[in-house]
Formats: C-alpha cells, structure tokens, sequence
C-alpha cells in the first residue's frame, strides 16, 4: 500500500462534530492521519486517491468490553469485519490477555488494537462460576493482599484494572486508592453499591444492569455479600427490579448527578439484551447467528444437550424457548435500561458502548452493532457513534491516538455505503477498514471463517 493514501469526497462523521462534513478529504501518512479538511486535499505525489461518494467515513469503532480470550481467532477477525479496530478486554487471567495483546501488535494474530484490565478483582469468594472464572478472575482476599496483587497487572502494562461483582464497598475502595489514578478504574459491582463505587473515585461502571442495580431497584431485591450470579434466582432477580426501578427516587436521581459531575463511564453492555426486544422469531432469524465462534458454540452445545435441547432448530439461542411472558418481561426491563442510559446522558454523564463479546449473544463484532442500534434509539445516532468512537477513547484515556477522525490520531477508519444518521442499521453495510493506514475488505475477511452449521446459508 502506498506511503500516502488521500480519501475524497467522503461524508465525514469524524467522531467529534455535531453534523458531518460533506465532500471531506483524509490524508493518511503512514499509520496516522496527517489532515482533515471540509473540501479538497491537493494529492501528494505517488499517493493513493480513493473516490468514497455516496459512502460516509467514520473513526474505527471502539467496543470497550470484550474477552479476547475467549473468543479465539475468529472472534478477532470479527471485530474488524464489522469496522471495530479497537477493543478494550474486560477480564482474563494476566498471562493469557498479555499473550494475546503482543500476539496483535507482532502481527501473529490479525485483529484490532488491545487495550486491556488484567483479571477481573473479585472478592475473597470468587462471584462467578464455572470456566470462565478460572481464566477470568483473580481474588483479593484482604487489604493486605492488593499490593500483591494489583502491582503486577499495573506492571504489565494494563491500560485499565476492573473490579468484580464479589468486592465489598471498603475491598473496592482499598483497590481505588493503591491505583492511585495511574490507569482508569471500571466496575462490574455487585455488593459495592455504584453510589459508592462513585463516591470512592471509579472512572467506569460496565453493564448497566446488575452494576446501577442497587441504587434503583426496591431496596428488598438489592444486592449484598451472600449473592450468587449463578442460577435462575439472580436472573428473576435482576428482571424484577428492573422492571420495579424509579428513577425520580432519591437513591436513583442522587447517582445520575454524580456520574454525570464526575463523568464516570457508564458501559452500557445492553445487546446482552437484544433478543428480548428483537422478539423470537428474529432472532431466529438473525443473520448474524452464522458467526458465532466454534469456542461458544460449542459451550451453547453443551448447555443444549444437558437440556436436552439439541433437537430444537434455535439451541444455539440464548433464550432458546423461553415463555412469551418471561421474554416480554425481559424487554420491558431492557426498555427500562435504555431509560436509564437516557436520563444518565441528559444529565451530562459519558456513555460508552461495550457488549461483553464472547459472553453472551450475538457473536463477537455484530454485538456492536446491535449496542448501537439501542444507544441510537436512547441517545440518538450521532451520540451512539460518538459512544464507539470519541466518547470510549475518552473513557480508555487514549484519546490522543483513537476515537476521532484527526490529524496525528491512528488511520484507523470505517468506509460505510450510505449514511447512518439516516439510518444507524447502514453501519453494517462496511465497505472497508482501516487500521494504521492499512485498508482490509470485511467480505474477504468473513469469507474465510467458520459459519454456525446450526443457521442455514443465507
């Protein structure tokens, strides 16, 4: 590839405009943007020229909650199929994130920049069950016990430490203080309550849901040391004080103010949630249920068949035959988060997209692009693209290299056919990715992965 590519006639969303620039033109220079300008660029010599009217430019998507490790390869390659050329990994043991962050940056694995959080810093009881807290957790069993453990993921380079749902309020506090604001600190919390997470000095929350749980649901359903995440209770749980929540109550209104003053992130985690609005029969249908990695697949094979499920046509679905009135619950409390996420915004507070891929559906990469579909419904479209660009920079402090289509910034870039602020479902329609000035065709990349056997060709 050239040295030097020019874009031109392009409808710039550049991340941090409040309307786009029409006919705009992007000089790359190596990995890095080198000039943005509403009109034309006169082309240097030997560069590149690529004639982008009719489509729309934006800065790489950002989604600030995955778990790389598992998710294999292919789930790697689905992030920069669908225009993410940043993640930020929420959870993995040390050793493994490492391996897989210099895996990228030496170019043995193909996939976007890594920003990580080391080990999910769980109480002395570890909170979440099964596989995924071996190689995602790491417990802090006493005040005594953080330098010891928290020194050596600051040492390792995290961009970023996260608390767990199992850490009591003074635990959580404790690892606020040791880190000392050396790298942004996020929560998925459970027994600290989010209004204390605030107070104590957390710079994010992650997954709206269980995170902001026990400052707006009814005080009897809160959370509180003794609490599992496992099993149908806690999902009962959650769904009836969701569905119970008063944001005008004291407790609620009294934690918006003070994420918004101090711009804690909310990481809204929501297309956890997508199927219950989508209704059964789309999700069904959903054309993304191709590209689930063979690494879940296999997991939701095994949940199917102790179900005895594997003969149903949808086992591979989360929600996999759920009654119509528990699936119309779950919607309402999904609208309820959105609520949230609305009245957290006009307030002033930073919202940022993440989805949790690997975790739950859909696959790894489309999860974006539902999460911006219901920012876009909460926040608006251009706030919903700022969530994955600008605003999640700001959030991962690395502002001054990602997150906006601006000189000295990465050439990490999405071509997309159309325009998305008339339609945010127009940000699936890639038509090619740039990464440090390195341009890849999403149909080649997908054309050489897995497909779900469980879904039909489309």
């Amino acid at each position: 590839m050239a040295t030097e590519v020019l874009l031109k006639n392009a409808r710039l969303i550049d991340g941090l405009r409040d309307a786009p620039l029409e006919k705009a033109s992007v000089l790359i220079r190596g990995d890095r943007i080198a000039a943005v300008e509403a009109g034309d660029i006169p082309a240097p010599q030997a560069a590149q020229v690529i004639d982008l009217t009719g489509k729309t430019l934006t800065p790489g998507l950002i989604d600030t909650h995955v778990h790389t490790v598992m998710i294999g390869d292919e789930g790697l390659s689905l992030f920069m199929a669908n225009g993410i050329t940043s993640v930020r990994d929420c959870g993995a043991k040390l050793e493994l994130v490492v391996a897989v962050k210099r895996a990228l940056e030496s170019g043995a694995k193909f996939g976007p920049r890594l920003y990580f959080c080391g080990p999910l810093l769980d109480g002395a009881q570890s909170s979440l069950p099964g596989a995924g807290g071996t190689i995602m957790t790491q417990n802090v069993a006493s005040r005594e016990s953080i330098p010891g453990v928290v020194k050596p993921i600051l040492d390792a380079g995290a961009d970023c430490l996260k608390l767990y749902f199992g850490l009591t309020a003074d635990m959580g506090e404790a690892i606020i203080r040791f880190a000392d604001g050396q790298v942004p600190i996020t929560g998925h919390i459970g027994y600290m309550r989010a209004s204390e997470a605030v107070k104590a000095g957390i710079n994010g929350l992650e997954h709206i849901s269980p995170s902001v749980f026990n400052d707006v649901c009814p005080a009897h359903l809160r959370f509180g040391p003794g609490t599992s995440m496992a099993g149908r209770q806690f999902v009962e749980r959650l769904r009836a004080g969701w569905l119970a929540a008063d944001f005008s109550a004291p407790d609620a209104r009294a934690l918006i103010d003070a994420m918004a003053r101090r711009q804690v992130a909310m990481g809204t985690t929501m297309n956890i949630y997508w199927l219950f609005k989508a209704g059964y029969d789309a999700a069904a249908r959903d054309p993304d249920r191709r590209y689930i990695v063979p690494k879940i697949l296999a997991g939701r094979r095994e949940t199917a068949a102790a179900q005895g499920k594997l003969s149903d046509p949808d086992w591979d679905l989360y929600f996999s035959r759920l009654a119509p009135e528990v699936i119309d619950q779950e919607r309402k409390a999904l609208e309820k988060q959105q609520e949230f996420c609305r009245r957290l915004f006009e307030a002033g507070g930073l919202i940022v997209g993440g989805t949790d891929a690997a975790i739950n559906y859909p696959p790894a990469g489309f999860s974006l692009m539902r999460e911006l579909e219901l920012l876009a419904d909460s926040i608006g479209t251009m706030n919903a693209l700022r969530a994955v660009t600008s605003k999640a920079a700001i959030a991962l402090r690395k502002q001054d290299d990602i997150g906006a289509v601006a000189p000295g910034r990465f050439a990490d870039m999405v071509v997309v056919e159309g325009d998305p602020l008339e339609d945010i479902t127009r940000m699936r329609n890639v038509a090619a990715v740039f990464k440090g000035g390195m341009s890849y065709d999403p149909k080649a990349i997908l054309k050489d992965l897995p497909v779900n056997p469980n879904y039909p060709a489309a």
